[in-house]
């Protein structure tokens, strides 16, 4: 694919996302094109359906999770506590949360696309439980925590706060990634 093709891909692709966290998966398609500031024809080659662009979508969503874990991984043996922390945070700047609740509905809808999602969703699901099992031989997670329940939980704080947050409480969703991590440390 030329630069330029990416790059509109990408254009779309972002901001289908922001359209789909913010006002559902039945955002019109035209919608997206003006959003993304590309012809329709140029949205449709790409994405011929609705269908293909929440593909699309949970695609970038599970290649960003991949990627966070496999970087922060990288440095995981030099200080495994402060690795584990910089990957949670990381997953959790993803902001993955709101566009993930706004397409369970809509795979719910089509089996077309659950099934076309689910050999993807399980990858991931397997990569996150490496992450887990990894933390938890390092003491840093409770052994019973598995990875739905952890992309689950993650998803739910990592919806983006308003703004009027931060003016009032800087940092919030950090101090609330770290009570989470906290929290899935193992009982002692």
């Amino acid at each position: 694919m030329r630069a330029d093709a990416r790059e509109k891909r990408r254009a779309i692709l972002e901001a289908a996302w922001r359209l789909i966290a913010e006002n559902g998966p039945d955002v019109p398609m035209r919608t997206v094109a003006l959003e993304a500031r590309v012809g329709f024809a140029t949205l449709y080659r790409h994405f011929p359906t609705p269908e293909d662009l929440i593909l699309g979508l949970v695609d970038v969503v599970f290649d960003r999770v991949e990627q966070v874990i496999d970087e922060k991984g990288r440095r995981w043996d030099e200080n495994p506590a402060a690795s584990w922390e910089a990957t949670v945070l990381a997953l959790a700047e993803l902001e993955f949360g709101a566009l993930a609740y706004q397409l369970v509905p809509a795979t719910r809808r089509s089996d077309a696309l659950r099934s076309a999602i689910l050999p993807r969703q399980r990858r991931t699901a397997a990569v996150i439980a490496r992450l887990l099992e990894r933390a938890a031989a390092d003491g840093l997670v409770g052994g019973a925590v598995q990875a739905p329940q952890f992309f689950i939980g993650l998803a739910a704080i990592s919806r983006p706060l308003p703004a009027q947050v931060d003016e009032v409480a800087p940092g919030q969703r950090d101090w609330m990634v770290r009570t989470y991590i906290a929290g899935l440390r193992p009982a002692r």
